[in-house]
């Protein structure tokens, strides 16, 4: 099956002249249904891509080889992260696996899930243009908005289940290698596993949260060519380039704005009480982004012409 003929919607057929019309009365409004049926569509056709699943394979393997690389270094007692170097909670992994969660979305956020994020994002409206096929979705009475926000959606959900993908990787490779149980806080305070496993679970919404204005960065990058090798490598770099110039000191009157500053905020979620300072600042931050670069990202794709 193409990728036209799984979206639902009327059937469409060449003019004389080559070019896509649709049938009379394609112009109605779709309903809900048709709009959760192209939401389907994208979903479906997002995660059976080779691209797709070769990205959470690797988001997977990272929480395995953070849990083997600490399993072998304290083989002998010694403690891990030692002088401070590594992720975030790695000292606390081997008195608790459920650190491990904590530790491989430390690990991961910096560079891999918004790699991750930028190649889905980058390739949502340009890799329909360079396979031919976005033409024949704008032909469905979708419209571009609708058509947009289904691409947005999907992103989104793909960063929601990236980031549960590592955090359920690490947690089984967590209670395989090392004890479970109650655990610390950074503040020294005491809380049950149930909690423990509660907050784990907030910290990797917080953390899908954190992508949001990657995601429409993306978008937006997407929609300015037909090339979806160029959107996914213009978005990466951008990524990469942001991330370069918020560890320069001479730019700290900058980095406050950067989209992604606060990341790493939600370690304060592991604190007693919890600090939502820098947390609100964090999703705040992701709201804008994703305001401003959506909303160009719709002013483009609105514009556009559609010749492929």
């Amino acid at each position: 099956m193409s990728r036209a003929e799984a979206v639902p919607g009327p059937d469409t057929r060449p003019d004389s002249g080559g070019a896509v019309v649709a049938p009379a009365g394609a112009a109605r409004s779709p309903g809900l249904l048709w709009t959760f049926g192209l939401f389907r569509s994208e979903l479906v056709t997002t995660f059976r891509r080779w691209r797709t699943i070769a990205l959470l394979g690797v988001l997977a393997a990272v929480p395995i080889l953070v849990g083997v690389a600490v399993r072998i270094e304290t083989s002998d007692g010694s403690a891990a992260g030692g002088g401070g170097e590594g992720p975030a909670f790695i000292s606390q992994v081997t008195n608790n696996g459920l650190f491990l969660v904590f530790t491989a979305l430390a690990a991961t956020l910096p560079f891999f899930l918004p790699m991750a994020i930028g190649v889905i994002a980058g390739d949502a409206i340009a890799g329909e243009a360079n396979a031919g096929t976005l033409r024949y979705l704008l032909v469905a009475p979708a419209g571009r908005t609708r058509l947009l926000l289904t691409k947005y959606a999907t992103t989104m959900t793909f960063c929601l289940v990236a980031t549960l993908v590592v955090a359920v990787s690490a947690l089984t490779v967590g209670a395989l290698l090392f004890p479970l149980g109650d655990l610390t806080t950074i503040s020294g305070t005491r809380i049950s596993f149930a909690e423990g496993l509660g907050r784990a679970l907030f910290i990797a919404l917080v953390v899908a949260a954190s992508l949001v204005g990657v995601a429409a960065l993306g978008l937006f990058v997407s929609t300015l060519t037909n090339s979806g090798i160029a959107a996914m490598a213009t978005t990466v770099g951008l990524l990469i380039t942001v991330q370069i110039l918020d560890q320069i000191p001479q730019l700290h009157a900058l980095q406050p704005y950067f989209f992604s500053h606060y990341w790493l905020s939600f370690a304060d979620l592991m604190r007693e009480p919890v600090y939502w300072d820098d947390l609100v600042r964090n999703l705040g931050l992701q709201g804008l982004y994703a305001a401003v670069f959506g909303s160009a990202a719709w002013a483009r794709f609105a514009a556009k012409d559609i010749t492929v």
